[in-house]
């Protein structure tokens, strides 16, 4: 097969579908189309592509895909039913109950980055035995939504203040930043000290 690379061989990547490329890590994966300029909206995949979507979610290990619609903004398909984050519109079956109440917020900030993915595919997650289906064959996982993984924990001194319940990044570094400043460490305020500046404060 001329698309098999030979094992124990170095060398470029060899490109089983040219036009697409996929990247996985834990339970979560990125399908990217580098021929399509910026990020492919849902109706240019559903065009070019019509049984690609339809098949992701309907895999046994796959919970649900993230993409962009230019009608709807970002979108979540799972295999019963969607979810338009702009409106919060659920049609069907919402694919992202499994994973929490903050899912759709934590799913959304993820579709605001500038280099997010045309399609985020996060693996299938059961409440009931809660685990998570990775997409590399190890024991743990990370990297999406679903299992324990997603609940991490804080070990600081008691006299830290009680920071509640913390939820996504932008919270956790909140979090820190108030623990620093509280500890005589002020807010950064993003500008560089020039070589005058230290060497004035040197004097």
């Amino acid at each position: 097969d001329e698309h098999v690379t030979p094992v124990g061989e170095a060398g470029a990547v060899t490109r089983v579908a040219p036009g697409v490329v996929v990247s996985v890590s834990g339970h979560m994966a990125h399908v990217s189309f580098p021929d399509v300029p910026g990020r492919a909206p849902l109706e240019t995949i559903e065009r070019r592509w019509p049984d690609l979507l339809p098949s992701l979610v309907d895999h046994g290990g796959v919970g649900f895909l993230l993409v962009h619609s230019e009608e709807f903004g970002p979108v979540v398909l799972g295999r019963d039913g969607l979810h338009r984050l702009r409106t919060g519109l659920v049609i069907g079956t919402d694919p992202l109950v499994p994973y929490g109440p903050h899912a759709a917020a934590l799913v959304a900030r993820v579709s605001a980055f500038p280099n997010c993915p045309d399609v985020v595919v996060n693996s299938r997650y059961d409440p009931e035995t809660d685990e998570a289906s990775p997409f590399e064959p190890h024991v743990g996982s990370h990297g999406g939504l679903g299992g324990p993984q997603q609940h991490g924990f804080l070990v600081h001194p008691r006299g830290f203040g009680d920071p509640g319940e913390v939820v996504g990044a932008e919270q956790l570094h909140r979090v820190f930043r108030g623990w620093l400043t509280d500890l005589g460490h002020p807010e950064p305020t993003g500008e560089q000290p020039t070589t005058a500046t230290v060497l004035t404060a040197q004097a």
